[in-house]
């Protein structure tokens, strides 16, 4: 079943109960977005099978080469982590870590390793057995140079895991120890990454390492049953699923990139849950009661980052003039309350959040809020002539950028008043990412990003702004810098208490944002749209649902 937009009239707002007039018209409306589905006119209708619609294209489904939630999600049914996240209630925070295919983890007095104790009995769905030399073979895939299955493309993707770990050793049949090059005491939290997802042996020995990502074989809650790659994929039910049997048989996902199509096929009932919905989506179909919004507001990040190796914007104060000058209040309205305004580099919901102290202190321990007096005074401050031109990238569209123009036109509107002209180039999600990864050329003076994945972890901080992580060795793309804040990063690393390391963290965070390597935007608070027939999923602060207690009645 493929959806295809095709335009449409204006559709008047109608009242909450349709009757049966209207329902044909929906019908009929259906019939002719829905052109191409499959014949069967009962898909995604049976209490069987529940649908849920991705907001961008399927990507092939290899955890360690993946990146973005799309396939990331998919990946959690699919596969397992050796810890996971604890789905089953709401927080405001990163939600608490429980054992994956670890049944449980033990840190060394020094947090230089860990030991890792496997649950027994568990296979994956080719037959193939859990124990230690599987999960051994996959950090080999990802470190060891001279193994057999080791993956270049992978091991580049994840060196947010790896760069921390010295090595893999195999102490019993279903013990690991690693063994770290420092401290780290918060290592936990990034082996419950889906990234790091443990692959069935079998798959890493064959020798294909492309067929892994349409050929998924994991030991999660559901199983690959068939696959339209890019577009749609079928998943069964896991029944000897060590976590329990799930609630639902089976799950389609189905690519649906038109954001019209997708509100459209979910108020007909071709589509049962949206997990990242957009402003108008949740308008339109919240108010004609077709389906209900869950805002699990996990934790992310909508930033302008900005180039700190080139003028204007290597100047602390021009960068913080640029916070000042921005209206967030005026993205939330534009977005319907989607957004909720972001001053400061620490994101609600993750674990180094403190939501007292940010009521406290306003909107976040930073002190940006709309003052575009205090912006003028800055760029004065920082010798700066105005009017003055910067080049930033941006998405014309793409999963989280469904309103990246009219955003852009609001931050246009907002620095032209401070005497900040902006000259935009607009490109492709997916040409964006490629053009910026090796970090800004002395032509471009930043963009308009998002970044979800990791963003619950308290060293998300460091992944983002250490200065040890400038492309090609992380993702700090605008070169920002700062020695003090790397000295708290290395001290949060090893302090084995958690919350005089959540301290460390929030303080790097306050230098951060008065360093203003980014302009701080706002947080999407990802909202879910779910049919009324559809429960278990609670409001967790994640991007990812609980597949064995999802369903659809």
């Amino acid at each position: 079943m493929r959806f295809t937009h095709r335009p449409r009239p204006p559709r008047p707002r109608r009242a909450p109960r349709r009757g049966p007039r209207a329902a044909a018209g929906c019908a009929l409306a259906a019939a002719l977005l829905l052109a191409g589905c499959s014949a069967n006119p009962s898909f995604g209708r049976d209490s069987d099978t529940l649908v849920i619609g991705a907001e961008g294209e399927i990507p092939p489904l290899d955890p360690h080469r993946m990146s973005g939630t799309v396939g990331l999600r998919i990946v959690d049914a699919l596969y397992d982590p050796l810890i996971r996240e604890d789905l089953g209630a709401g927080t405001d925070r990163a939600p608490a870590l429980r054992p994956g295919l670890a049944e449980s983890w033990k840190s060394a007095p020094d947090a230089r390793g860990y030991t890792l104790e496997l649950r027994e009995g568990v296979t994956f769905a080719d037959g193939a057995r859990l124990d230690a030399d599987a999960v051994k073979l996959n950090f080999d895939r990802i470190m060891d140079e001279d193994s057999p299955v080791h993956d270049a493309t992978a091991a580049g993707n994840m060196t947010f895991l790896t760069r921390w770990i010295e090595r893999v050793e195999v102490t019993g049949p279903y013990e690991l120890k690693l063994r770290l090059s420092e401290p780290y005491a918060g290592l936990p939290r990034l082996l419950s990454d889906r990234r790091m997802s443990i692959v069935s042996p079998k798959s890493l020995n064959a020798g294909k390492p492309d067929d892994i990502g349409l050929h998924p074989v994991g030991t999660g809650p559901f199983t690959q049953r068939d696959a339209d790659h890019g577009r749609r994929i079928t998943l069964e039910r896991n029944s000897g699923y060590w976590g329990g049997e799930p609630r639902t048989p089976t799950i389609v996902v189905e690519s649906v990139t038109d954001p019209t199509t997708l509100a459209i096929a979910a108020e007909t009932g071709e589509v049962d849950a949206i997990l990242s919905a957009g402003a108008q989506q949740v308008h339109q179909l919240t108010h004609d009661d077709a389906m209900s919004v869950q805002y699990p507001d996990a934790a992310n990040q909508y930033f302008l980052r900005l180039n700190a190796r080139i003028a204007p914007t290597d100047d602390p104060r021009f960068r913080q003039a640029l916070n000042y000058a921005v209206d967030r209040k005026a993205i939330a309205t534009l977005t319907q309350g989607q957004v909720a305004p972001s001053t400061g580099p620490l994101p609600r919901g993750n674990e180094a959040y403190d939501e007292q102290a940010a009521k406290a202190e306003g909107e976040g321990s930073s002190p940006y809020t709309y003052d575009p007096e205090r912006a003028r005074q800055l760029i004065r401050a920082s010798g700066v002539e105005t009017p003055v031109r910067i080049t930033l990238l941006a998405p014309d569209s793409g999963p989280g950028f469904s309103q990246a123009t009219e955003v852009m036109a609001l931050l246009e509107q907002d620095l032209k008043a401070v005497g900040v002209s902006l000259k935009v180039r607009y490109m492709e999600f997916a040409s964006l990412v490629a053009e910026e990864g090796n970090g800004y050329d002395d032509r471009t003076h930043g963009s308009f990003n998002g970044w979800t994945t990791g963003a619950d972890a308290a060293d998300f901080l460091e992944r983002m702004f250490s200065g040890r992580a400038h492309p090609p060795e992380g993702v700090n793309r605008g070169w920002y810098a700062n020695d003090g804040v790397d000295a708290l990063f290395d001290r949060a690393r090893g302090e084995p208490d958690t919350a005089r390391r959540m301290g460390l963290y929030r303080q790097a965070a306050d230098e951060i944002a008065a360093d203003a390597p980014w302009v701080f935007l706002y947080q999407d608070r990802l909202p879910r749209l779910l049919a009324d027939g559809v429960d278990g999923v609670a409001p967790a602060a994640s991007v990812y649902v609980d597949y064995t207690t999802i369903r659809r009645r």
